[in-house]
């Protein structure tokens, strides 16, 4: 059980963030260590607030051959009544969108 913690702990800690790397006189984004362009689609302000409705577009946004989403999601969303947080949004959104294949960049609305 150790020898596995300590596998998980040592691949997590070696694992690269997305990042910008400048090759010659291009900047590049490097995700999972390599070079990504984002081909990607913009959900409407509200649509990314209920995982329900947005459940049969991820399938949609596949078919038109796109990499990456970007999801609003407002800070009202996150937190309803101060001081009681709640992720569950964030979290389906992550989710479908790794059982989609698609990447997620969240468009955070914090004010």
């Amino acid at each position: 059980m150790l020898a596995l913690m300590l596998t998980l702990v040592s691949s997590v800690a070696t694992a690269q963030i997305p990042h910008l790397r400048t090759q010659g006189t291009a900047t590049q984004l490097i995700v999972d260590g390599e070079p990504f362009l984002i081909l990607g689609g913009e959900l409407g302000n509200s649509s990314a607030s209920e995982l329900d409705y947005l459940k049969p577009y991820w399938k949609t946004l596949k078919a038109m051959h796109l990499n990456t989403v970007l999801a609003p999601v407002s800070w009202e969303l996150i937190e309803p009544v101060e001081g009681r947080f709640d992720f569950s949004l964030v979290d389906g959104l992550i989710r479908d969108a790794r059982e989609a294949g698609l990447r997620l960049v969240l468009l955070w609305f914090g004010s």
